[in-house]
């Protein structure tokens, strides 16, 4: 299932997402009000989940801000199944692309894929789609490829994506070198970064390092990743890059939620915690809107008045 989309609406906001002042507590992202990721990088150290119950007549969204986390004892995988079953929504949203896997129990899911797979399970147990609530990766690099050089892109993503993840444990103990082409083929290749054949090895990525940080690359967490924390303000290029990736994919999400309200009545989300304390006065905007109930409450409406 998918919902009808305009992603020339996005393409419209884009030049909007990076007119924004980092220090303020709130920035525009197109049509919508939310915090800045700056203001929300100081008020993260929380007991997550952070949960935004919304509710306007027939209407509610439930939109659950998790830690990216697998342990299955995370008091957020609980309270993700308690809202499930009490909202019982008609249509469910996930952060990180189409999830297609099928789980055994709650226990594989959590521990495979976190609060992604969480939702995937309660949602395929009770019969409803969940989408994907993200911006493919293919669109993401066409439009931040219009605001930004392509160097400067490459060497962001490539620390926030591949470098970060890896230097925290998501590749256990295989060597950097052997992670890197692997990921370059698979994340940004095929999904349309624009490479020529002498920019795929390590030693492009190493240069441009070397040219922008203005010391060598050296795979261990130091000071440097800071100048790639989109929670840092000031004069720090790649942080402000950060913060407009993060604001790109919020404006789709966005129009995601926006769409399915009109045609649902129960909407429940799963994203990042960071994202959830960006959009909650954007998703209290959102909620505001008058719509007609969804179809679905109207066919069961129309079933009783028969009855």
């Amino acid at each position: 299932m998918t919902l009808p989309f305009n992603w020339n609406l996005i393409v419209g906001f884009f030049p909007l997402l990076l007119l924004l002042t980092a220090g303020c507590q709130t920035v525009r992202n197109g049509s919508y009000k939310t915090r800045s990721y700056v203001w929300v990088g100081k008020h993260l150290n929380r007991p997550w989940p952070h949960v935004i119950d919304l509710r306007k007549g027939e209407k509610r969204l439930v939109f659950v801000g998790c830690d990216h986390v697998r342990d299955t004892t995370h008091r957020q995988f609980s309270m993700i199944e308690q809202y499930f079953r009490q909202v019982k929504p008609q249509i469910a949203f996930n952060e990180g692309g189409p999830l297609t896997r099928q789980y055994q129990s709650l226990h594989e899911a959590i521990s495979r894929d976190g609060e992604t797979g969480c939702l995937k399970f309660l949602s395929d147990k009770a019969g409803i789609h969940m989408l994907d609530g993200d911006l493919n990766d293919s669109l993401e690099y066409a439009l931040m490829l219009r605001r930004y050089p392509k160097e400067q892109l490459f060497l962001y993503y490539i620390m926030e994506r591949t470098v970060i993840p890896h230097l925290s444990g998501f590749n256990g103990n295989e060597p950097f070198e052997k992670v890197y082409p692997k990921e370059i083929e698979t994340y940004y290749v095929r999904r349309g970064f624009p490479l020529a054949e002498h920019e795929r090895g390590l030693a492009y990525f190493e240069n441009l390092y070397q040219k922008y940080i203005g010391r060598p690359f050296l795979p261990i967490l130091n000071a440097d990743v800071e100048k790639f924390d989109y929670v840092n303000g000031g004069n720090c290029l790649f942080c402000a890059l950060g913060r407009a990736t993060k604001m790109l994919r919020d404006s789709v999400l966005l129009a995601k939620i926006d769409r399915a309200l009109d045609q649902h009545d129960r909407v429940m989300v799963t994203f990042g915690g960071g994202h959830a304390l960006a959009l909650e006065p954007a998703l209290k905007q959102l909620m505001r809107r008058k719509r007609a109930p969804g179809p679905v409450a109207l066919r069961t409406k129309a079933a009783h008045a028969t009855r």
